[in-house]
């Protein structure tokens, strides 16, 4: 639990929040209820999700909305431990497209390299995704998978089911503090058949346009809630564990 909440404890039910202080009668039973809370709610996001890149209806979008509301307020720490291991993405917030910012917005309002330059890309409109990340995530064929690894700094993003069998490698360089993952694209090509090529993008280039951050929401053994610098909301579930080398 974060420290913020350290000195209470966070009913989470129905998408409802019920908080009572730590030093309470019924604080033992109450903690228990929670836990058990949280087991259903997860329980529950992964029935709605199944293998991930489903399309919601409005009322189950709006109950997976209640759910993840329900895991955030439990508090749950996003330590560095917790967050290292293999991905796989199950679900997308959508964000609308905006003619004004066609590359998306940021959260902060801040508009770096080439948001900034292209025309009308200012003023306080919502936070949006960028069209590649809109592109990728709406299509139900591709399978998208995330390694983090803090220790070694590199989060990997695998985009496969592409077009002819191809892959697609994203790798940054991240850093950690405080549940926040920052990261830096520095690396990316396509796997056709084994054979590496290029991504035409220079991420060198593009200087801060090619950083980010995801900050989580909620994380567990089995499932994540990340919501990154555009807005979006990412939900992922942890993959086994690799096996050892025999």
């Amino acid at each position: 639990m974060a420290p913020a909440l350290s000195s209470i404890v966070v009913l989470a039910a129905c998408g409802s929040a019920l908080v009572l202080p730590r030093g309470s009668p019924a604080g033992p039973r109450l903690r228990a209820a929670a836990v058990g809370a949280t087991a259903d709610d997860e329980a529950r996001v992964l029935a709605l999700l199944g293998e991930g890149r489903v399309v919601l209806g409005r009322e189950e979008a709006a109950e997976l909305d209640a759910l993840l509301g329900a895991l955030a307020a439990t508090g749950s720490a996003a330590t560095a431990d917790a967050l290292d291991g293999d991905w796989t993405l199950l679900y997308t917030s959508k964000s609308a497209f905006d003619a004004a910012n066609p590359l998306g917005r940021r959260v902060d309002g801040t508009t770096p390299g080439l948001e900034g330059i292209l025309p009308g890309a200012r003023g306080a409109a919502a936070a949006s995704s960028s069209p590649i990340q809109r592109a990728l995530t709406s299509l139900e064929s591709v399978d998208i998978s995330q390694t983090i690894d803090l220790a070694a700094g590199r989060v990997d993003q695998w985009v496969a089911g592409l077009p002819g069998g191809a892959k697609l490698r994203l790798s940054a360089a991240a850093s950690y503090a405080d549940g926040r993952v920052a990261f830096a694209f520095d690396e990316a090509y396509f796997d056709v058949a084994g054979i590496r090529l290029p991504y035409p993008v220079p991420f060198r280039l593009l200087g801060d346009e090619a950083r980010g951050y995801l900050d989580t929401r909620y994380v567990s053994d089995a499932l994540r809630v990340s919501t990154g610098n555009k807005g979006t909301t990412f939900v992922l579930r942890r993959k086994p564990p690799r096996a050892a080398d025999s």
